[in-house]
């Protein structure tokens, strides 16, 4: 299985989105996948300007000749794509989002039928299935909700299979080894081991989802801790 993962965080390696992939494609890896991943951080990709050249004037070419060109080759030999984001205001981030918009050579403009709902024709015979990692501040699942349905949508409108999510609330837990270590030793065991169905299954365990996605201590001292950190930084003028 080859798997090509896009980190949408402009944090890169200093935020939880790069946490949570980095585990989840180890436990691929260990299952016998081919594994690449890029910051789009450092990649130069522009904004998708509307014009629909690449399905008019050079069908399935963009116009634009930036990182895109090569991001849309790797999309399409991967078997899987794994999409990785933090949730900002509700939804994926802006790298993310402009790497999406930027896939529209791959679709045709003529309208079909599919599971009757109108789609774009497929460019490609075969597009990879999709997989979600999301990271979230808040401690509720349902933070990420808006996301995963975008996502969800998003592979409809290409015609390509939804894998599924898996999600971390709470995503600070992910640093916290020597305060919680038992608690986020079966956090980062489980995301492992979701790398690991992907591969062996290309479908996730429910019980591994919710184990990656467990509440590890009670809201109202995750909502102190929370508050005193940024207590914290607010004193120093910056992220500690």
């Amino acid at each position: 299985m080859k798997i090509f993962a896009v980190n949408g965080s402009p944090s890169m390696t200093r935020g939880k989105t790069h946490l949570l992939c980095d585990l989840f494609l180890q436990g691929a890896r260990q299952a016998g996948a081919q594994t690449e991943s890029i910051f789009l951080q450092q990649k130069k990709i522009g904004y998708c300007v509307g014009c629909l050249k690449c399905w008019v004037k050079t069908p399935g070419v963009c116009v634009q000749d930036d990182d895109m060109t090569e991001l849309r080759r790797k999309f399409i030999e991967a078997d899987v794509f794994v999409l990785a984001t933090p949730v900002y205001v509700d939804g994926m981030t802006a790298q993310a989002k402009t790497f999406i918009d930027r896939l529209v050579p791959l679709t045709d403009p003529h309208f079909e039928l599919v599971d009757e709902h109108c789609r774009h024709v497929k460019r490609h015979k075969k597009l990879p299935e999709v997989v979600l990692l999301g990271v979230c501040g808040f401690s509720e699942t349902d933070n990420f909700d808006g996301v995963v349905d975008h996502v969800s949508r998003i592979c409809k409108n290409i015609q390509t299979r939804f894998i599924g999510a898996l999600l971390r609330p709470a995503s600070h837990v992910l640093s916290m080894d020597e305060q919680l270590p038992d608690k986020v030793g079966q956090v980062k065991r489980a995301i492992m081991q979701a790398g690991c169905e992907l591969v062996e299954r290309r479908a996730f365990n429910s019980n591994t989802l919710e184990l990656a996605a467990q509440e590890c201590f009670p809201r109202e001292i995750f909502i102190d801790g929370a508050n005193l950190y940024w207590d914290r930084c607010l004193e120093k003028g910056r992220l500690i």
